[in-house]
């Protein structure tokens, strides 16, 4: 007759399974027998009756849970980062690709980590401001702005992608985001405005983009993009950031004499300013020409074609995030959101 075992003895074998513990192990740290063990998993644990096979699991249930809290939590733990330390707790090699799998099984998934601007406590403050005075706008007050930028058009790129691991159902976070770092080699810089009818005028920034230059910019391409799109100086809303160009004497006193008003804008934002995804669109269209530009000409040449093929519709799109932006600053106190 099968000899019987306590319930304590049931107990421990039950927490050996639900440790992943292989039938040689639970044998060797109880003394029951494998078929003893082979029941109670039938009876009690039907959901571990059926071996995949292969190697038992090096993470248990509880390394699994671990390793999720060690690259979700905020400090940017990379799978090789927790492999080393699984490791090191268990006492036994853990490679980086079993974390991984554990990962991917626990339901988390690889996402590219977002690049956005380091916010300081001062930023984020200014960003609540800015958005709880314009919480209220409608897409109609929005259409009332020219948004204006500067961007860097590289002939040969290769933006860094950074990863990160994300639960089920997070878009953005903390943990998420790179700070951006700047670079360029075989570039120029392009300034360029967009409002509700569509995009204005665009020049090529020789040099350093300075306060001389900024002045020269607002009395051309800036003067014939309102006359282009059909918007008034004394009418529209200006937007540009914080620059120091932009915030020197001169240009103030230009924008002022011609009746311009302009948008205060919080800085570190680029988030909020809807010509940044222009931005993005317009390096994506770039990317599509098959051939490198043989040089800086060409390149040049191929802005102006992408630049001039917007739509108003496509600026209109990009507009009417307006409202919603300002909307999720609140909702994430002040913090960079997922534009």
């Amino acid at each position: 007759m099968p000899k019987a075992f306590s319930q304590d003895t049931l107990n421990l074998v039950l927490s050996l399974l639900d440790s992943d513990k292989t039938h040689a192990q639970i044998i060797k740290k109880t003394g029951v027998l494998s078929a003893y063990i082979t029941k109670v998993t039938r009876k009690h644990r039907p959901h571990l009756a059926r071996s995949k096979g292969g190697c038992p699991r090096k993470l248990n249930p509880t390394a699994v849970r671990y390793a999720v809290q060690l690259v979700t939590n905020g400090n940017k733990v990379s799978t090789r980062k927790a492999a080393i330390t699984l490791s090191a707790l268990s006492g036994e090699s853990i490679h980086r690709d079993t974390v991984r799998h554990a990962l991917l099984e626990a339901g988390l998934r690889a996402v590219k980590k977002t690049q956005k601007p380091k916010l300081t406590p001062k930023h984020i403050k200014e960003r609540i401001a800015f958005a709880r005075a314009h919480k209220d706008w409608t897409v109609a007050d929005w259409k009332q702005v020219l948004w204006s930028d500067k961007t860097t058009i590289t002939r040969l790129w290769s933006d860094g992608v950074y990863w990160g691991w994300a639960r089920p159902g997070e878009k953005l976070s903390d943990r998420l985001i790179t700070p951006a770092l700047s670079h360029g080699g075989g570039s120029f810089m392009f300034w360029g405005c967009m409002g509700w009818p569509g995009t204005g005028y665009g020049c090529k920034v020789e040099g350093s983009f300075n306060k001389e230059v900024y002045e020269e910019i607002l009395g051309d391409e800036f003067t014939r993009s309102l006359k282009h799109l059909g918007m008034k100086a004394r009418e529209v809303i200006y937007m540009h950031d914080n620059a120091r160009p932009h915030k020197a004497k001169a240009p103030t006193k230009w924008l002022k004499n011609h009746g311009v008003e302009c948008l205060e804008w919080p800085a570190n934002s680029p988030d909020l300013n809807p010509i940044e995804n222009l931005w993005a669109e317009l390096k994506r269209r770039l990317g599509e020409y098959e051939e490198v530009p043989n040089g800086m000409l060409e390149l040049w040449e191929r802005v102006q074609v992408v630049w001039d093929e917007f739509a108003p519709e496509y600026c209109q799109k990009l507009i009417e995030t307006m409202p919603r932006r300002m909307a999720m600053v609140l909702e994430r106190k002040g913090k960079s959101i997922p534009y």
